[in-house]
């Protein structure tokens, strides 16, 4: 990734992006109402609505990270970490630090959950709370299902899909245009991260998808290579769709999104956050000794 300090018009490249994202947001909102039309008990809506995301995430964030890379950077496709793979323990360590961060999100997120605003921002407070609504009954209706064709739909277009998707637009392209106009990487994934997780629109949720947006931008900066990031997020993603349908099945009863939030947990909270710093710490390490 050192190649990112050669390119030019970082800053227009920046503030095309953003107002790229300002727009999908101010859409997204707009389009929010039509929601309440929609029939989330009827199942061919619900497949529908999948397929739909499946196209809309190409048109969305695919397809404009590929064309801004091919006609709008000296790397070309390479820009974006897609033509470079990284070894096989730095999948596996990756992957075990999104799994091993269950009860540290979890924890998190519980936190996050009771943030309340001022009085004065009541409005924007329900607001946020019939946003976060919205999203719940809509991920519901699409983890919903016993069948074996369901998951592999799902884990297709909720779990490896977003992941594609997202992780090209967000680490392959925002990430790496925050380095060339910040020139410090570090403050480039935090802003992805901070811009990852309010691009999600899921406020009650903001802390917990920030971190895991900095988990993937630094395993993507310490590897060069988007697949370690694609897959850390994939995993992420199809864990929680795995578990929803063996719950519907009846296999396990278990709520995931309870584990680490207990008062008498908190000590799976910190080895958890042990072992997810460990992981990180590995990437990097192998990381740099693989550029030596």
């Amino acid at each position: 990734m050192e190649n990112t300090q050669q390119e030019k018009y970082s800053w227009i490249k920046l503030t095309v992006i953003l107002l790229f994202i300002a727009l999908y947001v101010v859409m997204n909102v707009a389009g929010s109402n039509a929601d309440e039309k929609l029939n989330l008990d009827n199942q061919n809506m619900i497949l529908t609505l999948k397929l739909l995301q499946a196209v809309a995430v190409v048109l969305i964030f695919i397809s404009p990270a590929l064309m801004f890379s091919i006609f709008w950077t000296k790397q070309k496709i390479h820009y974006l970490g897609i033509t470079k793979l990284a070894s096989f323990k730095m999948f596996l360590i990756a992957g075990l630090g999104m799994v091993l961060a269950l009860p540290f999100i979890n924890w998190l997120s519980d936190i996050n959950q009771q943030m309340s605003l001022p009085e004065y921002f009541s409005g924007v407070e329900a607001w946020m709370k019939a946003s976060e609504a919205k999203a719940g009954e809509l991920t519901e209706a699409f983890t919903k299902g016993t069948s074996v064709g369901t998951l592999i739909l799902n884990l297709f277009v909720i779990a490896f899909m977003a992941a594609l998707s997202e992780e090209i637009f967000f680490r392959g392209m925002l990430q790496k245009v925050l380095i060339e106009c910040f020139k410090n990487k570090h403050v480039a994934v935090w802003i992805g991260a901070a811009l990852f997780s309010a691009f999600h629109m899921q406020f009650y949720g903001f802390i917990p998808r920030m971190l895991m947006g900095a988990y993937l931008g630094y395993l993507f900066l310490w590897s060069g290579s988007l697949y370690l990031s694609i897959f850390a997020h994939f995993l992420n993603n199809g864990l929680a769709v795995l578990l929803a349908w063996l719950v519907n099945r009846g296999k396990i009863s278990v709520d995931i999104d309870k584990i680490g939030t207990d008062s008498n947990q908190f000590l799976f909270v910190a080895i958890s956050f042990v072992l997810v710093a460990a992981a990180s710490f590995l990437v990097y390490y192998f990381g740099k000794k693989k550029m030596e």
